[in-house]
């Protein structure tokens, strides 16, 4: 339907009017195409996220001993916001089982 459409069009304006005519819509379709990743919203998962991220800056000394465990920088449950650490601290820890972070500490969620 769509190519008898496309032929009768071609055969009743000419080849002439259709090409300026096809590169006129060519050049809507190319700026419309270019304005849209600025148009539209962001997609949640697989894109740049535009969620301001959670932050910490310039943070203390921490020290876990016996099994504790140490962050001076984030905690954070699940991939799924941004976080930054700047000039974080230091995190000691001592013992079996205890754990230093001075970083970003990713959890799963429950």
């Amino acid at each position: 339907m769509i190519v008898a459409g496309l032929a009768a069009y071609l055969i009743v304006v000419g080849l002439d009017e259709a090409d300026k005519l096809a590169s006129a819509v060519s050049v809507v379709v190319a700026l419309v195409a270019l304005a849209v990743p600025y148009l539209l919203p962001a997609a949640g998962s697989g894109g740049v996220s535009m969620v301001e991220p959670d932050r910490v800056e310039d943070t203390g000394v921490a020290r876990a001993t016996g099994g504790g465990q140490a962050n001076t920088g984030a905690d954070v449950v699940g991939p799924d916001r941004p976080t930054q650490v700047t000039r974080s601290g230091e995190a000691t820890a001592d013992g079996p089982g205890s754990s230093a972070n001075t970083g970003v500490q990713r959890r799963s969620r429950p």
